[in-house]
């Protein structure tokens, strides 16, 4: 060793060694250690310096990838929790607010409550397990049958999430060669499962880039098409029945998100499953019960021959736990209480007439209502809606400021969920603040 270095490092690094001599081990001095015994105090001080500076280069990454997005505000806007979902607390004071997806007013209801205690009863707050090892339990299969025959389909498999239940479907579908279409605006992540299996993906805006890409896409090995029925940022009827007709003739497949649609549209609230219940192009139907009342349940309602290909081909199912118990029987009370609740989708549908027309006469850019129960005000920009939405808060109002961005569209929306649950003073104040607000924006132009 020491014929190696200097005597001057020798002695350095001798005075930081940590060796002991071990007679056992045959060697008893300095001048000959063996090297695995070397541990130097120096050592530890440069791996922290080199993790101190890793750290630094990932902060530094960060920070120049958040000043991509310091034009976009704060989504945190201060609102806080109050006494139900329709007035919560900004800065001190009770609001008014129009962004609750519970627009029959149902969650309060004791049959929700008293289907929740008699599962926890029973089954538990969660198993843990898997699905396959011994999660499910008799209130799954009751639920996915009550859930079956509401949007009138053979069968129905639970997910603990919208997201999920998309990827699996199209992950256990789709292959190379397959072209899959989604709509712009949609929060499904479409995409990302078609980058998992080489599918490719095309969105579309309107019906009519939606025919131009089945025109486009007709000698493809298979198209399929993603698509909410109704959409959830803008309100439009996506799958009218003469989409449908176009679906069916080009011969393309199809998974309806009925998410928006639950509870509000159709006699029973079952969405495109009361215009369309049977299609040649049907594929499946998801739907999700996380908006409309917080629970993490999801669904596909599907026929028989593709929940077994989905049971045999998805890994995801293989690993992911199920839902809850507890959660699926308040998902099934849940439904009991939408089918029924002909008088309260009756009244919303007149309140949101009247919010849409008073916004109209307004001059607001509209967008959405008719047939569905809630309506969007469209902005070229989130920070034009921004401005908007910090106004009516100022009057007591809450509603969503929404981004509405794609590849040929950016723009933003005011998304106005009108609900029974409000008072009629309450919608009329709604009303009163955006025409107060629409008449000073004039007035400073």
């Amino acid at each position: 060793m020491e014929s190696l270095i200097s005597a001057h490092h020798t002695a350095t690094l001798r005075s930081q060694c940590a060796y002991r001599p071990r007679p056992d081990r045959g060697c008893n001095t300095l001048k000959n250690p063996p090297p695995w015994r070397w541990r130097s105090r120096a050592t530890p001080v440069t791996k922290n310096k080199r993790k101190i500076a890793v750290k630094l280069d990932i902060k530094a990454e960060l920070l120049r990838e958040l000043a991509l997005e310091i034009a976009i505000p704060s989504p945190d806007i201060g609102l806080r929790a109050g006494a139900d979902a329709f007035h919560p607390h900004y800065r001190g004071r009770v609001i008014t607010s129009f962004a609750s997806w519970d627009l029959l007013d149902v969650l309060s209801r004791r049959e929700i409550s008293a289907a929740v205690v008699a599962a926890l009863e029973q089954f538990g707050v969660a198993s843990g397990l898997g699905r396959f090892s011994g999660a499910l339990t008799a209130a799954h299969a009751k639920a996915e049958q009550r859930m079956a025959q509401f949007f009138a389909a053979e069968s129905a498999l639970l997910f603990s999430s919208r997201s999920q239940a998309a990827l699996t479907c199209i992950t256990a579908l789709c292959s190379e060669g397959w072209i899959v279409l989604g709509g712009s605006l949609s929060p499904l992540p479409v995409a990302d499962a078609c980058a998992l299996v080489g599918a490719e993906f095309h969105e579309f805006e309107s019906a009519e880039t939606l025919r131009a890409l089945l025109e486009r896409f007709q000698l493809a090995k298979r198209v399929l098409v993603v698509v909410e029925s109704v959409s959830s940022l803008t309100a439009e009827v996506v799958l009218a029945p003469h989409t449908w007709a176009m679906l069916e003739q080009a011969g393309a497949w199809v998974i309806a998100d009925e998410t928006a649609a639950l509870g509000a549209v159709g006699l029973r609230g079952a969405g495109s499953a009361e215009v369309m219940p049977k299609s040649s192009s049907l594929v499946a139907r998801l739907v999700s019960f996380a908006p409309l009342s917080g629970l993490e349940i999801s669904a596909v309602v599907i026929a028989n021959e593709f929940r077994e290909l989905l049971l045999r081909r998805s890994r995801y199912l293989r690993v992911e736990p199920p839902p809850s118990a507890p959660a699926v029987s308040a998902a099934e009370a849940l439904l009991d209480l939408i089918e029924v609740a002909i008088t309260q989708r009756d009244r919303l549908a007149s309140r949101a007439r009247i919010v849409e027309t008073a916004l109209k006469s307004q001059g607001w850019s509209v967008i959405g209502g008719g047939e569905v129960p809630f309506v969007s005000v469209w902005f070229d920009s989130l920070q034009k809606a921004r401005i908007v939405q910090e106004a009516l808060l100022q009057r007591g109002i809450f509603v969503d400021a929404l981004t509405a961005r794609s590849i040929r569209k950016n723009g933003a929306v005011l998304r106005v969920l009108v609900s029974v649950g409000h008072a009629p003073h309450e919608v009329e104040a709604l009303v009163e603040s955006f025409g107060e607000v629409r008449r000073r924006t004039q007035s400073e132009k």
